[in-house]
């Protein structure tokens, strides 16, 4: 699944998403699952349900990785948000792709954007 057209409107979205909204999403979400991150440190908090990881969400940008099984809810409860929701069926499932042009300018190094997991991802990019 071709992620570029995701991380563009990500990146060119019109959104208070680092200073303002971010926030507000962790604490919405915060409600019903755990949202784990070192503001200082890293650019993606971690989404947990009471058993496992279910997704990643970027500091910097209004970009969510979610495993399908939770995108209902998820969506739901940030409906009032734009956000580009990259739905996978397990956060390891190597599926994704991206154009390296636009991926390079915004994100660290990544060894094959041709086939990589939302875990891949948010290895790569964590800090």
């Amino acid at each position: 699944m071709d992620i570029t057209q995701n991380i563009q409107e990500a990146i060119n979205s019109n959104t208070n998403w680092k200073h303002s909204d971010f926030e507000s999403v962790v604490d919405a979400l915060s409600l019903n699952y755990h949202v784990d991150i070192e503001i200082n440190a890293e650019k993606f908090g971690v989404l947990s349900s009471e058993e496992k990881i279910i997704g990643y969400v970027h500091l910097n940008y209004p970009i969510i990785f979610l495993e399908n099984t939770y995108s209902q809810q998820i969506k739901s409860i940030l409906s009032s948000y734009d956000i580009q929701y990259i739905m996978v069926s397990t956060l390891d499932d190597q599926c994704l792709s991206v154009d390296p042009e636009i991926y390079n300018t915004y994100f660290d190094y990544m060894r094959d954007l041709d086939n990589f997991s939302a875990d891949d991802f948010y290895f790569y990019n964590v800090t």
